[in-house]
Parts: C-alpha cells; structure tokens; sequence
C-alpha cells in the first residue's frame, strides 16, 4: 500500500456556481466521480481523467451525502432528500414537515430498495426509493451526524455516543461512549467498528488523536490506531478488511494495518485550502478528496485503475446527422429543418451580462436634418427655433423607491415649484407593527445605509427615519457595529454620571474609550433627536492592540457571513474590561452603598458592573485552590457536553434555569495541581459572592445556541422574562426565579449585595435576512425620567440612526428566524436607591485653557502666536468667542459614474481635524486668538488640502512641525470645555466643521455668519470671502486659508450684522449684497471694492492685526493697548 500517487486535479471552472465540496462518492455500477457542493449542485466525472458527465442544481441548500444506486443518484440536504437518474432528470422529491435538519443516510436489510435518513431531528426516516415517500418514522434518542451499515446500522451522534441498530428492526443493540465531544466520521467492515472524533477540554472541543477501534461481536475496545493531525475521516479498504485510510482536514492521509499499527504509509494531499469529503472506489484502486476550493483530487495505486472491476457502459448522448436533402427551385422550404448551431444564439444571453444603459438619446428635429450642411464629418444646421439655444427634452424621473427618503435639496425645489409629491413623511408611514405572534419582518428593521448626493452628508434626510427625542448613531463609519451596545451603555443612568465625570478630570491617556464615551454621551445628551456619530470614539477604539488582537475590527467588506453576533458580544466584555482599567485608581468613590469600606478600591465599573465570583479548584488529592475574581459578563451556557442527552434538554428549559446554571457552575477539566506536580482531573466551581446592580449578559454565538428556545410556547408569555430575582443564601446556594411585571419589591433586601430583583432594560439582536449583509439592533427601555410624554410605550428600536417608539410586544417577539438576541442588560429595581453618586467628582478642570501644551520637539524655539487666557478671563455663560478649523482628507472620495454621465458619491472623502483656532469675542482683548492648535495626524494624510486649509506637510509631525501641536483629544476636550461654561461660539459655516470635529453644539450657543446673510428662498450661500471684500473692504484668503484670519473676519462681520440690526437696514443691506454678488459672479475684484455701499460708515474696517497675520510675532501689552486705542478711534468715527 506504498505506490499511491496522485494523477488528476479538476475543480468547476464557473465561478458562478463553484463551490466548497461538501459530498463525495464514487458511483458502484459506472465509471463515473459524483460530487456535491455547498450552492446544492450535484456533479459527475467519468474515468480516471475526471472529465465531465453531468452537472445539475439539485438542492438550495449544501449537500451533505450522495448515494448511488443502480436506478439513479440520491442525494441528500438539510431539509429535503431528491433522486435523479445519471443524466439529472429528477425522478423525486422529498421534502416535508419531517425533513427539518438531515445529516446523513444509508441503506437498509434492502439495497436499492430503501434507505434510512436520520440527522437532528426527533425521527429517523425509512424511504422508499422507488415512490419516494416515507414508509416509516423511527423516533431517535439522539442527534445522528453520520451512518454506515455492515452487518448493524451504526450511528454516530453528536453527543459523540455510537448506537447499533438492527437493520430490520431499528432496534438499538449496543451502545458505545466513543467520544465526550462530537462523532466525526465512522466505518465498519465485518467485525469492526471504527471512530474519530473530538473530546471537550478545557471547555472547548479538541479532535482526539486516536482513532478508535471495536469489537462489534463483544462490543470490547482494541488497540487504537494514532493519528496525531487529527483524524477527521475513516475509509475501509473494500477487498483488504483490516486496512484503512486515515484523513484529516489539512490533506494527510495515512494507509494503516489495524492489526499492525506500525505499519504505516503516509501521504499528503496537495490541496490550498482544507479536505471536507472522501471517499474509496469499490474496486479499492481509487481515492478521491473533494476540499474546500472545490477541487476534487484523485489519487491511484495503479496505472490504468478503474472505479469498479466491473462497471456498465455509461449512457452518452446520441448525435444525430442532418438529413442529405436536394432542393430545387420549386422544392418547399420547409423541407429544410432547423440549422445546428456550434455557438449559443443571442436569445440565451446570460442575465448577469445584461446592463442598464440609460435612456436613450433624443430624437434630433427633421428640421434639422434636412438643412444640415456636411463639412468633413462634422454637421452644422440652423437653429429651427423650437427649443433654447443648448436645450434638450428632459426625461421624468424614475419614481422614488419606498422606505428610502428624498434629499433636503429634491424636497426644497419641489416645494418652490409647487409640486410636491405624496410621498411617505417617515420610514414608519402605513407599516404594521409585530405583534406577539407575527414573523414578518417590518421594513423598520432594515439594514439603514446613508445616500449621499452632490451637497453632501447634510442633504440627506435623518428626520425620515426618527421623529423622536433620542439620537441615533450614523453608519459608513468603521467599526460602527459598535452603535447598538453604545446606545445601551447611554441609557446606564449611573455610567453616564460616571464618564461625565471623568472627562472633568486630568486625565492624561491620549485614546481613553472613558474619555470618549463620555464626550459621546455629552452629545447624545444634547442631541434632541438630531443624528450624531461616534467617529472619535470608534477612532480611539481602532488605535488600541488589544482590541485587533481580539479580533473585533469589523472587516472593510463584511459579507452575509460576518459574525456581528459574536463580534458584538466580544466588544461587550472588551469595552467593560477597559473601562475599569481606565477608571481604576487609587482613590475610586464609594458608589455601592453596601460596599464594605475596607472594599472602596474597587473601580466604580467594578461597583456597577462586577459580580464576585469565587473559583474554586479542587485536586484528586484533595490540594484546593481558591480564588476571587470580577466578573462583568455571563455567558449563557444553552447545552453541556459532559453529560448525555444535556444539549436536548436544554431546549425544554426556563431562562432563569439557564442563567443559574451558567453563573454557578461545576465542571470537570485537567488543570496543574502544584502538589502533584502534574496535570491530574481536577473539579473547578463557580460560586457568586455577590450580585451587580447591572447585570450583563451574552447570549452565546453560532450553532450552539438553539433558535426554538426563544420563540414563545403559547403566543402570550415570552420565554425571556422581564423580571428575575436572584438570591445567594449563606451556603452560596444562587436561587433565580421569574418574577411577573407587577411585582412588589421586597423593601427590607433592597440594597443588599446577596438578594436582588431585577427588570429587563436592553436587548440587542441581530436581523439576519437571508443573502443580505446581517446588522444589530438595540431594544432599549427608556428610564421614566427621560421619557417622552407621548410614547406609546418605554421601549425604543435603535436601527443605528433609525429610532422608533415600539410596543412590549414586539420586543418580546422572537417568531420570525430573522431576529435573534445576543446581549441582554438587566438592571436593579432598586438601583436608584442602591447607587449614590453625590460622591463622584464633579468639579471640571479647567486648567487646560491657561497652559501651554504641545508635542512638538520644536515648540520651545517658537513664539507664541497667541494670548492664553487667564483665570481671571476665564469665560462666563453667554461669553463671545470667534472659531474657525481647518482639516485633511484621510481618505479620497469614492465616485461612480452612472449611465447617464452624472457622478454619484458612493463614500465622501474622510476629513479630520487639523488645525483649530479660537479668539477672543469680547473685552478689551477682543479679536485676540487664546486657542491655536494644530492637530498631530494619528493616520496616514492622503491630502494636506494646502489650497483650502493652509496646512503643509511637516505640520502634523511631532518632530518636524513648529506651531503647537496637540492631540485630538486636547483640542477636542479645550472645545467641550468652551461649551459647557457656556460659550458662544461665532463663525462662518460651522455646521460642517463641529461634524468633522464630531462635537454637537446647542443653537443657541451658535452664531454662523453663513445663514445671518442668507435669504431663505435663495440657494445661494454666500462665501466668507465676498462677504469680507463687501462689507468689510477687505481682500482674505488671497493665497492660502488661515483659520485665525477667517474667525477673525467673521467676527468683524457679525459686529457689522450688530451694526445693520441696531440701525434698521439689515435687510437692504442683504438684498444689495444678492444684487452685487450676480453682477460680479460672486467672485471679489482684487484691489476695487464697493464704493458707498453703506450710508454712513466708512469705506473700511479693521483688518486683522500684523501680529496674527504672520503668526511669529510675541503678543505684548504694547500691542494689546495699541490695538484697543485704535479700534476705538473707529468706532468713534463710525458713530460719528
């Protein structure tokens, strides 16, 4: 068995329908390779060069096992079992009621004549082949995933338990434990039984290394046969009854004596990717591997090898010669049929080759053409008159799609020509809520994606799809997964209290998630339904190498496969774990009124969060180790593996039941014993000390956790409850009961660490619709306080920045399949009399305005370019301060050009903060900049935009830069600072800028230039630099951008809007300011200005002083009272 080699590779050169192979078997009557893939298309090879025979689709679903008879091929899915004869015309179907998950079959005492199909379902099912049907249901104690048949039929289940059966009568005759995991795959030849399979370690499953050997007759173990890359298939010889081939995943195979285990041969399988099927030929002289590139790879001990040593002639498909027919003039036409063709004709066009083109050109007038006059090959014809010069017929537009909103600038222009159309207000306009029994989906839970048009962002329409209070979170932003728990942790009460806290201290760590959750929760606070983003947080979150290193970066192009349920709750524990890093000091407050005081050093995240668990490890030799640790999420544990049957249970079982289990556990594991000084079984428990006053919980991912379980038993009552008590006695005994929603909280255990009663304030689920991208949402129970009085309900729908207002019904509603929870948030009943935070620090530093910082290496050489305040300039609420920012594009824009020639943005250019200045609005320094930073880049800058923002390469790099150079997080927290003392921020066209900077500034605490001198009824905005060169005689932003220059400008323009106010003429002026803009195109004439355009004032105003226009200059009370003299001596002028 030494001479194997390999001799032909041959995969689906279609990309279209390739696929993994998942089944492989080689057919027992012809000379044919028959084998399926996971899109559910069955193939065949003929002969040893693999060439193809037929192709057909046979299922939707991936096919897990062939058979072949010699009336046709079965093959069989999960939901359905279809025969077909070798040419792929079908011959039945079965699919039922009964077909729910099928993993595999084999035949009966009747070859040919009926098989037995069994898989994860209550009953195995014996068909007959020839009608077809189910001729009987044979219940089944356990999941089956794999059948052979010799003189029993043996079963391999998923409990890794293998059952004999009688083949007459399905009776079980023996039973074996083979593995304490999953059975992989089985063979039986005669008298032996052969296993592989994986055992639970550790709590996960590891493939044994052994492949295990039986007795049938005496049901006894023999030698096993190691295997040490892990056995994952099992091949008896067909003529050598103790010799098997051995496989693995990653292609090695070996060639083995089960009586002689020493005798070995091993091969590999040149294959890129891992082996899902094989199977041997019954002549014993073949062996094929079908992997998951989906490339079958045959391999021969012989030249000139044959499947069968007898085989039938394959049916090939008979050619017919056209007939030889003599025409003449008069002979018919019809004598001559219909022509062979070598090429497929235009009428079977593939459909993915089919495109839109757009519309068609228009038709040119007749006129035209009849009067056009030909030189070389260019036409010129009068014009006929019939339309303008450069016109052309305009096509209607194509009807708006339903659930998808129009831009602010469509609906602005169909308001202005009086044809506004009907169309929907709100994504939830005429849409059916759930109810407790329905399993549709509302088109509300969607995934939402973001339209942008030519104006930008800001012309799509975010009130189309929330009409509440609360802010939602904007996509198209990496790592945005993150919105739905995000919008939880908000809705904490006690952690907003907790970051708001701490964004008012010193805190020194540049990319602190505490830090930026908190300035997110400010601007979700602030909000007032208006959509936000969380780009700086998820910024700070993409910069950390413990989160990569987790995996919990989503992927740049996620597809229907990416697990967003396990990535979410991963970023759950993440997120916990790193803000009790972040919190943790030496001096945390007292949060938890029953926290002993010898316990105050636990982080306010351990307070809130935390659960003490004890974990106890206990060796044979009776050597125990204890320890305490914190815990800050449960893992639901659905199904045990260390007992039979565990895994069915579990589905019949209470939530509560599942919760106790999977917080106080006992199991069984090797682990280091220091007395014995060796690995040695040993007994670990779980046991709560203490219960948090939030409870986090995940919900388990992939296939462990059953879809049933959550779906309600009698259309009321929810099998997810929304309210638990737990108590821990004084043996540590944890007792978890459903409690109803109008339950009386015991008063005399409120407060208590061991007694507790909890009430359901989140979920977050995920919306998987077949062959679409999966997405999370978030069911969020609004507190009383900051509920609106009109909700129906306290429960809000979270799509990202979709928000809805939902009945309690519908959050409990887990019918349809597309919804599944991941996250569950329970809260204390009695958190608010639990928590007091009077403790936490509430004084905001406010030093970060009088120092000097920066990063650069070169700053110290410098001078300053501004006037840093002084505590006695500290601002008051309503303070008037001048701000401008300049920024840099991260990333280019992404564009399509669509048929018509029009450009559409797919993805705008990715902008951050460069630089940021602030000036003095008011005193006797006004006009004087205290804030100039520029921002250090933490990314790569793809484009300094030098022409629009004046920054250079060299000025964002620490070592080469010579202005003051900060981190994002200094200029962003100098910013949040301004807003909370209550500053009033000046400015022109500030909207885009405080988004880019991702702060949210309140209305009222906003003054921009750009809409003081806007007309309504006008598109046009007018830019800083007419507005400068009208009102102000002053020519700016000549060669470059300077953002001190422009706050300063519009500073001054504002105080002229002051001016125009106080005297009656503002609007004149505005109109005089449209009336000059079309005469000069909106573009300034360098050196003339407007002459007398305003009665009474004087052809001129201050420009900026020499001292900010250089940028070098020291700032020096001479200066400051030079300039206040002389802005006074024109004031004077002007009210003269």
């Amino acid at each position: 068995m030494d001479n194997w080699y390999e001799v032909r590779t041959t995969c689906d050169t279609n990309i279209n329908v390739s696929a993994p192979i998942s089944a492989i078997a080689f057919d027992p009557y012809q000379e044919l390779l028959w084998t399926g893939n996971e899109k559910g298309r069955v193939t065949s090879h003929f002969g040893s060069g693999l060439h193809r025979y037929t192709s057909f689709r046979a299922h939707l679903n991936p096919v897990r096992q062939i058979l072949v008879s010699d009336k046709g091929v079965i093959s069989l899915c999960s939901d359905s079992v279809k025969m077909t004869n070798r040419r792929g015309l079908i011959k039945w179907t079965l699919s039922n009621e009964d077909t729910t998950d099928l993993h595999c079959m084999t035949y009966t005492t009747m070859p040919n004549s009926e098989i037995l199909a069994a898989g994860k379902q209550h009953n195995m099912l014996v068909i007959n082949v020839a009608r077809g049907i189910v001729v009987k249901k044979v219940e089944s104690e356990s999941d089956i995933v794999v059948m052979r048949k010799s003189r029993l039929i043996c079963c391999g289940a998923n409990s890794g338990e293998v059952t004999l059966m009688d083949p007459r009568t399905f009776k079980v005759e023996h039973r074996v434990q083979a593995h304490t995991g999953t059975i992989s795959d089985i063979d039986t030849i005669g008298n032996l039984l052969l296993t592989c399979g994986s055992s639970a370690r550790h709590g996960n499953l590891i493939i044994d290394p052994l492949v295990k050997v039986y007795d049938i007759r005496t049901m006894r173990p023999l030698v096993p046969m190691p295997f040490p890359t892990g056995p994952c298939f099992l091949k008896m010889h067909p003529k050598l009854s103790t010799t098997v081939f051995i496989a693995s995943r990653s292609g090695q195979f070996h060639v083995c004596d089960i009586g002689n285990t020493s005798d070995i041969h091993f091969y590999q399988v040149n294959t890129s990717s891992y082996v899902n099927a094989i199977d041997l030929s019954a002549s014993g002289e073949m062996l094929a591997f079908g992997d998951a590139a989906s490339f079958v790879h045959l391999w021969e001990d012989r030249k000139e090898a044959k499947i069968n040593a007898y085989s039938n002639p394959i049916e090939l498909p008979t050619i017919q010669t056209p007939p030889n027919i003599t025409t003449s003039e008069r002979s018919s036409l019809s004598l001559i049929g219909m022509p062979y063709y070598k090429e497929p004709l235009l009428s079977v066009w593939p459909s993915n080759m089919r495109f839109e083109v757009g519309n068609p050109p228009p038709k040119i007038d007749p006129d035209i053409l009849n009067n056009m006059k030909m030189i070389d090959f260019v036409g010129y014809s009068p014009n006929p008159g019939n339309m303008k010069r450069n016109q052309v017929v305009r096509y209607s537009r194509k009807k708006h799609k339903d659930g998808t909103p129009k831009f602010r600038s469509e609906k602005e222009r169909e308001l202005q020509s009086g044809k506004s159309s009907r169309g929907p207000s709100s994504l939830f306009d005429n849409e059916a809520e759930l109810d407790a029994t329905s399993t549709k989906m509302p088109k509300y839970y969607k995934r939402v994606e973001i339209q942008y048009s030519r104006f930008g962002v800001d012309d799509f329409d975010f009130e189309f799809y929330n009409k509440s209070r609360y802010a939602g979170l904007e996509t198209h932003i990496a790592n945005s997964y993150c919105n739905s728990l995000l919008q939880v942790l908000f809705f904490t009460p006690v952690l907003r209290l907790i970051t708001r806290s701490h964004i008012g201290t010193a805190c020194t760590k540049e990319n602190c998630l505490c830090c930026e959750l908190g300035f997110l929760f400010r601007m979700l606070e602030n909000a007032r339904g208006r959509n936000c983003q969380a780009s700086n947080f998820l910024r700070a979150f993409s910069t950390i190498p413990q989160a990569l290193a987790l995996g919990l970066f989503e992927p740049d192009e996620p597809d229907e496969n990416t697990p967003y349920s396990m990535l979410i709750q991963n970023f759950n524990r993440f997120i916990l774990e790193q803000l009790h890093q972040e919190c943790n000091s030496n001096n945390n407050p007292r949060l938890l009124k029953s926290l002993p005081l010898e316990q105050t050093s636990h982080s306010m995240i351990q307070q809130l969060f935390g659960m003490q668990v004890a974990s106890i490890s206990k060796c044979q030799c009776e050597t125990q180790t204890d320890r305490l640790t914190t815990s800050f999420v449960v893992d639901l544990q659905f199904s045990s593996k260390s007992h039979k049957g565990k895994e069915r249970e579990s589905k019949t079982k209470a939530f509560v039941d599942i919760l106790r289990t999977s917080i106080q556990r006992e199991i069984q594991q090797r682990a280091w014993c220091n007395n014995c000084q060796q690995y040695v079984p040993t007994i670990a428990k779980k046991i709560p000390k203490s219960l948090p006053p939030v409870l986090s919980i995940n919900c388990g991912a992939g296939t462990s956790v059953p879809l049933e379980i959550w779906r309600t038993h009698d259309g009321q009552n929810a099998w997810l409850p929304e309210r638990v008590s737990m108590d821990i006695d004084d043996d540590d005994i944890l007792t978890v009961k459903e409690l109803s929603s109008d339950a009386i909280v015991d008063i005399n255990t409120s407060g208590s660490s061991k007694h507790a009663n909890y009430e359901l304030m989140a979920i977050i689920s995920q919306v998987r619709v077949e062959k679409e991208i999966p997405h999370l949402v978030a069911f969020i129970k609004v507190p009383k306080s900051e509920l609106e009085s009109t909700s129906k309900s306290p429960w809000y729908l979270f799509n990202d920045f979709s928000v809805k207002n939902i009945t309690e019904q519908e959050v409990f509603n887990f019918q349809g399949v597309w919804k599944m929870p991941v996250v569950l948030y329970y809260s204390r009943v009695d958190i608010s009399d639990l928590m007091d935070t009077s403790d936490l620090p509430s004084e905001i530093d406010k030093s970060i305005l009088f120092k000097d910082i920066s990063i650069s290496k070169h700053h110290s050489t410098n001078k300053k370019s501004v006037d840093l305040l002084t505590p006695e300039e500290l601002p008051q609420p309503g303070t008037l301060v001048a701000i401008d920012a300049e920024f840099v594009a991260l990333s280019q824009e992404e564009t399509e050009i669509r048929s018509d020639g029009t450009k559409s943005v797919i993805r705008p250019s990715r902008l951050s903060l460069a630089r940021v200045s602030v000036l003095r609005g008011e005193g006797a320094k006004e006009g004087f900049p205290f804030i100039d930073d520029y921002i250090a880049a933490s990314e790569p800058v793809v484009d300094y935009l030098t022409e629009y923002s004046g920054i250079k390469a060299g000025d964002l790099d620490p070592g080469s830069s010579k202005h003051t150079l900060v981190p994002l997080k200094i200029a962003y927290k100098k910013l949040r600072l301004l807003l909370d003392l209550g500053c009033v921020l000046v400015g022109h066209g500030l909207k885009k800028d405080f988004r880019i900077i991702n702060i949210l500034v309140p209305p009222e605490q906003v003054i921009d230039t750009v809409d003081i001198f806007h007309i309504k009824n006008r598109q046009r905005k007018i830019s800083l630099r007419f507005l400068a060169w009208y009102l102000l005689n002053q020519n700016i932003q000549t060669d470059t951008h300077d953002s001190i220059e422009d706050a300063h400008t519009a500073l001054l323009i504002y105080k002229k809007y002051l001016q125009f106010k106080s005297e009656g003429k503002f609007e004149k002026v505005l109109e005089d300011i449209y009336s000059e803009g079309h005469k000069h195109n909106w573009k300034p004439t360098h050196g003339m200005f407007p002459t007398s355009h305003i009665e009474g004032s004087s052809s001129s105003y201050p420009a900026l002083p020499e001292m900010l226009e250089t940028n070098t200059t020291e700032i020096s009370s001479e200066i400051i009272e030079n300039q206040n003299s002389e802005t006074s001596e024109i004031n004077f002028s002007q009210n003269k």
